[in-house]
């Protein structure tokens, strides 16, 4: 009886550990592929740059969000992932859009000032734009009018990838210091772009 319950005791330890073990590795693989960047039901997959912290989604209209920690005792920046299957707009309509969310300390408009580039990433199409300014960020995270906070020095880096089933976005906002800081991280986490051909 004594070597019966042993025995049963044994096997009971070796299963559970067994358990454990199996959803550890789960665990580890849905980590992994937070850090590839596998966007929830998204086809463009991306690799997170060091540095980079990624946050629950502020918004319902945010595929995914990243922190970019300031720089230089500036606040940080952060980096919203946008995606509307089916729609949302022409590239130059979102730049446009964009833009107009900032002034210029000398009444030019920022589409005169902001810097622009195209390339190929992985076959996809990628607009990339920087533009620096007065912010005017709405007051409110509910509703894109109504009263505004300006933030004068800060600055927009965005890139817009072009894919069969719309345009995907990622737009950094922060501090121009901040966004400076991390420009290059920006760059190689655009050149990592490139379709995921499972979805």
């Amino acid at each position: 009886m004594k070597k019966f319950t042993l025995l049963s005791t044994i096997f009971l330890s070796v299963l559970i550990l067994s358990c454990n073990s199996e959803k550890k590795s789960e665990s580890n693989q849905t980590q992994g592929m937070q850090q590839k960047g596998h966007l929830p039901d998204g086809e463009v997959l991306y690799t997170v740059p060091q540095g980079w912290v990624s946050e629950q989604p502020s918004g319902s209209m945010r595929r995914a969000q990243f922190r970019l920690p300031g720089a230089n005792g500036q606040d940080d920046g952060v980096l919203a992932v946008f995606f509307f299957p089916g729609t949302g707009g022409s590239v130059q309509s979102n730049l446009s859009r964009w833009y107009n969310q900032f002034t210029q300390p000398d009444e030019k408009q920022t589409h005169e000032i902001a810097k622009v580039e195209k390339k190929t990433v992985h076959g996809l199409p990628v607009t990339i734009t920087f533009a620096t300014g007065t912010f005017h960020k709405s007051a409110s995270s509910m509703t894109m009018g109504g009263p505004k906070v300006e933030l004068p020095n800060y600055a927009l880096l965005a890139a817009i990838v072009e894919t069969n089933k719309g345009p995907w976005f990622f737009k950094a906002i922060g501090p121009e210091k901040t966004l400076l800081h991390w420009k290059q991280s920006f760059y190689e986490f655009v050149d990592s772009f490139h379709i995921n051909k499972s979805v």
